[in-house]
């Protein structure tokens, strides 16, 4: 086997040590979270520079050459099993990571200045590679599920090759005396710094490896996660263009993922949600904010839904802006059923007319209106004659028959900007808005009576009944809700004990 010249493969060795360390800083730039890159690189740096300084011996004194260099080589591979440890999960050995290098300088120095003997610090060295090794060796292999194992057993071998040379090695000075110069050209020496340069290489090779193992199983979680929730995602670029949407995009609005890659979000858009709310996400997202909100959309089908979403936009390490993911929740039947719940809360469940509460919220808007535009509103206070008879010999059944049927052709005499209500068992409230003159109150009026004097059929039975109906003026007789509907039901009160049937104005002043 050719015989190289050890200087020559020193500094091959820290050439190749340079090129790993700045391999593995850039492995440690480019992650997110501590996971040992930064011990490897730094590690690996002292490999470097122990080679150089062992390089120039001849140039630079034994306790540069020689104990410092040593010392780094040892530390420098301490700091990458540290790393190792971190990568993996494992608590770092403190102690052992300051004993070993304290102890082998101690122990170069002895070997070097108080008693020369080359073969006890080749053992010194190895022993602490070894070491090094099984511990590396340990912590890769330790967790069987880890999704990195098989980039780890690559790693550990390589470990594997450099403890087995270096116990080799040592065990051969302990049992062998070998009193040869170091720098001397020798096999010994070329196959040691041969198996180092394999070492360092394969070692930052397989480090890199390592780390890539770990986050394309990160990614590959995510990605799994990302695609298989229930919420709808996604990522557009910084123009707005959608670059993912995961299959619960698909399955909630019709488009398939060919359907949008390129396109703009506002695809989905309705004339439901206000020009305002977009310009404030966008406001919002270019300050580097999330916006959080609700959007009206509309599917591929057609149909409208509700989504809840919160928009955040995607930063690289520089703080840049790269990207904008929307995580989205249909909300459709939430909405619906809180739409519902309002309406029962504000409808009468019989007739599906207004109930007292929303009437008077609508007497109260208008009366705002009728104050702002000068105009007027007219407060009707409708009560049936003769219903309790019909339920008394009838049954509920049929007076609530009525009751829906008088709903019906009371709505039948308005406007639909007017408002029916019921306010009461067979109690109603018409509310007329924006008309000009008396006259057109009394034409209601009339027209009221002369729908509910209409005779109702019940199961073939003839029913008749009538109204009294009491009017209010805003802001003839009053400017408030409370004294419009006290005065229209008095006055309703007067029809009723002038013998019913007929309608009658608030004698107010």
């Amino acid at each position: 086997m050719l015989i190289l010249d050890t200087r020559t493969l020193l500094l091959v060795t820290s050439l190749i040590s340079i090129g790993s360390a700045i391999a593995l800083v850039a492995v440690w730039r480019a992650q997110t979270r501590q996971n040992g890159a930064g011990f490897w690189a730094i590690g690996m740096s002292f490999v470097a520079i122990a080679s150089l300084f062992i390089s120039a011996r001849g140039t630079l004194s034994d306790i540069i050459t020689l104990v410092l260099a040593n010392t780094l080589y040892v530390l420098g591979f301490i700091l990458i099993a540290r790393g190792v440890r971190i990568f993996c999960g494992h608590k770092p050995l403190i102690r052992l990571d300051i004993f070993l290098p304290l102890a082998s300088m101690v122990g170069f120095y002895y070997y070097n200045y108080i008693e020369q003997d080359l073969n006890a610090r080749v053992v010194i060295i190895s022993f602490a590679f070894v070491i090094v090794s099984t511990n590396v060796i340990y912590a890769l292999l330790r967790d069987k599920t880890a999704p990195w194992r098989n980039a780890g057993f690559a790693t550990g071998l390589v470990f594997v090759v450099f403890g087995l040379a270096h116990a080799i090695r040592g065990g051969n000075a302990l049992f062998y005396a070998n009193q040869q110069p170091f720098m001397d050209p020798s096999l010994a020496s070329t196959l040691v710094f041969l198996s180092s340069i394999f070492v360092i290489g394969g070692t930052s090779i397989t480090l890199i490896l390592l780390t890539y193992a770990a986050l394309e199983s990160e990614l590959r979680n995510i990605s799994l996660a990302v695609n298989q929730s229930a919420s709808s995602v996604v990522i557009t670029n910084t123009a707005g263009n959608i670059e993912y949407v995961n299959p619960a995009f698909s399955e909630k609005t019709g488009y398939q993922e060919n359907e949008v890659i390129g396109k703009n979000p506002r695809i989905l858009r309705s004339k439901e949600t206000e020009q305002e709310q977009y310009e404030e996400l966008w406001q919002q997202l270019s300050e580097g904010k999330t916006w959080r909100g609700e959007f009206h959309n509309r599917k591929k089908n057609g149909d409208l839904f509700w989504e809840i979403a919160s928009i955040a936009p995607v930063k690289q390490r520089n703080g840049t802006i790269s990207h904008y993911v929307a995580v989205k929740e249909d909300i459709t039947e939430l909405k619906d059923a809180k739409a519902r719940i309002t309406y029962l809360a504000n409808h009468d469940a019989l007739t599906g007319l207004p109930t007292r509460r929303l009437a008077t919220d609508r007497l109260t808007k208008a009366l705002a209106i009728a104050k702002r535009d000068k105009s007027k509103t007219a407060m009707m206070f409708v009560d049936l004659d003769g219903f309790k008879a019909v339920n008394d010999s009838l049954g509920h059944e049929a007076g609530d028959t009525v009751l829906q049927e008088t709903a019906k052709r009371l709505c039948d005499t308005v406007r639909e900007v007017d408002t029916v209500a019921r306010v009461g068992g067979d109690e109603f409230w018409i509310i007329l808005t924006n008309f000009k003159t008396k006259r057109c109150v009394e034409k209601v009026a009339n027209k009221v009576l002369f729908a509910l004097n209409e005779p109702y059929f019940i199961d073939d039975v003839e029913i008749e009944i009538s109204a009294s109906v009491g009017i209010t003026l805003y802001p003839d007789h009053a400017t408030t809700p409370e004294n419009l509907v006290k005065l229209a039901d008095k006055a309703m009160y007067d029809v009723k004990n002038k013998g019913k049937n007929g309608y009658s104005f608030s004698t107010a002043d």
